[in-house]
C-alpha cells in the first residue's frame, strides 16, 4: 500500500528524469510622362511683315509651352497627391496583418495516471508578435504560445515544469523545447503570466504560458508532454514514464 505523497523519495531510471524534475531535489527541464512640345510654324508674307510675325509667334508659342508644361506639372502633383494616401494604406494594412494575434482554443486534458497529475491545456496564441524575435517572424517563422493549467499529485514529490513540453512543426518528426524564458517580459505585457514549475508538495492548482519558437509557420503544430519515469527510493517500486500529444489548431 503507498504511503502519503511526501512519504516517498524518486531516483530517476535515467539522467533526463533529474532534468524534468521527478525527484524531490530536481528542477525543470526547459526552464526565422514626358510631355511633348507642340511647335506652332506661320509662313512669311513679306520681310518685313514675316519679321513681325515670327516675332509675335515666338512670344505667342513661348507663352503656349509654357502654360502647357505648368498644366501638366500640376496634374502630375494631383496624382501623386492622390497615390500617396493609398500607397499609405496599403503599407498600414501589410503591417497590421503581420502583427495580428490570433487566440484559439484547445481544451484538453491529460492525466499521469501514475504520478496524479492533471494537466490542462486551455489554448493557444498563434502569430504572436514579437519584437524580440522579429528576425524569426521576418523569416517566416512564428512565435507561439501555450496556456496551461496543472493540478499535481500528491503522492510523489518533484515538479511539473514547463520543460516537459515541446513543439513539432514537422508533423511529428523532431520535437523542440519551449523558449518562454526569451520573451517573458512580452508575455507578462501582453498579460500572458508565464507558467512556473510546480512543486508536487504544493499542490493547488497552477496556470500560465509557456512560449515556443517554431523555424517555419505551419497550419498546425503537433506538441507532446513527456514526463521521464523513475524509482521510489528505499523500494523495489519504478515508475514507468508518461508521454501523451495533443494538436495547437490554425487561427
Amino acid at each position: 500500500m503507498k504511503t502519503n505523497a511526501r512519504g516517498k523519495t524518486l531516483r530517476p531510471l535515467f539522467a533526463a528524469a533529474a532534468a524534468c524534475g521527478i525527484a524531490l531535489t530536481a528542477s525543470g527541464c526547459g526552464g526565422g510622362g514626358s510631355a511633348a512640345d507642340d511647335t506652332a510654324m506661320e509662313s512669311q508674307q513679306d520681310a518685313s511683315a514675316g519679321d513681325a510675325d515670327e516675332g509675335s509667334g515666338d512670344e505667342a508659342g513661348s507663352g503656349d509651352e509654357a502654360g502647357s508644361d505648368d498644366e501638366l506639372d500640376a496634374v502630375g502633383d494631383a496624382d501623386d497627391g492622390a497615390e500617396d494616401p493609398a500607397e499609405g494604406s496599403d503599407s498600414d494594412d501589410s503591417a497590421g496583418a503581420a502583427g495580428e494575434a490570433t487566440q484559439v482554443e484547445i481544451g484538453e486534458t491529460l492525466e499521469d495516471p501514475d504520478m496524479g497529475d492533471t494537466i490542462e491545456v486551455l489554448a493557444a496564441v498563434r502569430d504572436f508578435p514579437s519584437e524580440e524575435q522579429a528576425d524569426l517572424i521576418a523569416d517566416g517563422g512564428e512565435v507561439v504560445l501555450l496556456e496551461v493549467s496543472v493540478r499535481p499529485g500528491e503522492e510523489y514529490g518533484g515538479l511539473v515544469s514547463m520543460g516537459n513540453f515541446e513543439i513539432s512543426w514537422d508533423d511529428g518528426a523532431d520535437f523542440w523545447n519551449n523558449k518562454t524564458r526569451m520573451v517573458e517580459e512580452e508575455l507578462e505585457a501582453a498579460d500572458h503570466p508565464v507558467f512556473e514549475d510546480v512543486p508536487r508538495r504544493d499542490g493547488g492548482e497552477h496556470t500560465g504560458w509557456i512560449a515556443f519558437f517554431a523555424d517555419e509557420r505551419a497550419d498546425s503544430y503537433h506538441m507532446s508532454y513527456t514526463r521521464a519515469g523513475a524509482e521510489v527510493i528505499g523500494s523495489d517500486e519504478v515508475i514507468d514514464p508518461f508521454e501523451a500529444e495533443f494538436e495547437i489548431p490554425a487561427p
